[in-house]
């Protein structure tokens, strides 16, 4: 992975914090894929796709969780293309407070996130790619 590369990642998880559209629009491919935790808990049985997915996504999230941040820690380039990060996800939901590990694999093409798949048990994103952190 660039060093452009693990810039727009780091963007995105900022743009993400900031529940800014317009900038996760900005920094995603036309036709971006992104499979998440909160899609299955949403009810979807496939990833948000382009710019309406991903303001399908803002909605989803705000439906979900009552707050959510993502904190990214630990970056592993895999390729030229794709990162896998680790780090920790803090959710508030109407039923308490969820604190836990996570992984998320990035795919960065051309300075544009082309895809982001979540992993909500980190080890399955290890044993996949066998990255550590």
């Amino acid at each position: 992975m660039s060093v452009e590369g693990e810039r727009v990642i780091r963007r995105a998880f900022r743009a993400f914090g900031e529940r800014d559209l317009e900038k996760l629009i900005e920094l995603s491919d036309e036709q971006v894929e992104v499979s998440t935790v909160t899609g299955l808990l949403a009810g979807r049985t496939g990833p948000y796709r382009g710019a309406e997915g991903l303001r399908d996504y803002l909605d989803d999230l705000a439906a979900t969780w009552k707050r959510i941040e993502l904190q990214p820690q630990n970056f592993h380039p895999l390729d030229e293309e794709r990162t896998l990060v680790f780090g920790r996800v803090r959710a508030w939901h109407e039923r308490g407070f969820l604190d836990s590990s996570n992984a998320w694999l990035w795919t960065v093409r051309a300075g544009r996130v082309i895809a982001v798949r979540v992993f909500a048990d980190p080890n399955e994103a290890r044993e996949t790619f066998g990255s550590g952190d």
